[in-house]
């Protein structure tokens, strides 16, 4: 996947029913400033505390905790350090490239790091919490699905291993588009470990990335709408850090988006020299033009990033 260039894109996001300024020009330490009172943000107000008690429900969003209310992590967090855990699609969420999760959590007193790499399975979970976790997180969100190794047992293993690991601290986990029939398998150990555990929010972005305009043409990597989409949902769910909380963007200290030269392709390549390639940029309107001239006689081939 090609990330567009920090300099290029000094993002504004867009939230909710109104939008709230992300500056990402600066560096990881560099946090934006709030805009109005701990637990509101500009244009929308107070973080709803939304109810309901399935699992899942039609939106994407629940899970309830104790006596069954539903709770945002910010209510039964010790405290304001939140740690983001996943792939590529967590990685443009971080300050490299459009900041909009420090742009719209460190305004509700949370301090945030976004540690996530592209194309990385689910082992680079256990390398994240085994380093970051020592540094005194409260809570974290764990997308860990997209780059999986259709071994289900494997994958069930090391979920359960980070889930143990994160215990008793509050996580979201998100579920995984179904790009692939076979990451239905990823969701079903998802679903599992929601449904077994007390201390986890489920948020259900699998369904959620159906709608149409959030993702990008590969189905996978969210377009802007979708990083939006997604950070309000988690918002719903975070909820304001507890006090006292002052926000803060911290430093990212997995940042390797450099691509990868060992993943077998996903089909074989095209046998005709002559075949258009395009370059997806899921964090892009726009698509690189193709690299050479399409043969008349066959049809394009698109390349599309690991996430």
């Amino acid at each position: 996947m090609i990330f567009p260039s920090v300099n290029r894109r000094c993002a504004v996001a867009l939230f909710a029913a109104s939008m709230i300024a992300v500056s990402a020009c600066g560096g990881d330490d560099a946090a934006p400033q709030p805009s109005g009172p701990l637990g509101t943000v500009a244009g929308v107000g107070v973080v709803p505390d939304p109810s309901g008690s399935d699992l899942l429900d039609g939106g994407g969003v629940v899970t309830t905790v104790g006596s069954g209310r539903q709770l945002t992590v910010g209510e039964v967090a010790d405290g304001n350090k939140v740690l983001f855990i996943g792939d590529s699609i967590f990685a443009s969420l971080s300050r490299r490239f459009n900041g909009i999760a420090c742009g719209l959590l460190v305004p509700l007193g949370w301090q945030v790091s976004v540690e996530a790499e592209r194309g990385k399975p689910i082992n680079l979970g256990l390398d994240i919490i085994d380093k970051k976790l020592p540094q005194g997180f409260d809570a974290a969100v764990l997308f860990l699905g997209t780059n999986y190794g259709r071994d289900q047992a494997k994958y069930r293993e090391m979920l359960r291993e980070i889930l143990d690991t994160l215990a008793p601290r509050p996580v979201i986990i998100l579920t995984a588009t179904e790009y692939k029939p076979y990451i239905a398998e990823v969701n079903e150990v998802i679903l599992e470990e929601a449904a077994a555990r007390d201390n986890l929010w489920l948020l259900d972005w699998r369904t959620i990335s159906r709608s149409p305009g959030l993702l990008w043409k590969d189905g996978v990597h969210p377009v802007a709408d979708g990083n939006e989409e997604m950070m309000k949902r988690i918002i719903e769910m975070l909820g304001a850090a507890p006090a006292p909380a002052d926000g803060k963007c911290l430093p990212s200290e997995f940042a390797d988006d450099t691509p990868l030269t060992n993943l077998p392709p996903d089909q074989p390549p095209s046998s005709d020299p002559g075949a258009s390639t395009t370059t997806i940029d899921p964090g892009s309107s726009t698509t690189v033009a193709p690299t050479t001239t399409a043969s008349p006689n066959t049809s394009n081939t698109t390349t599309l990033p690991p996430a």
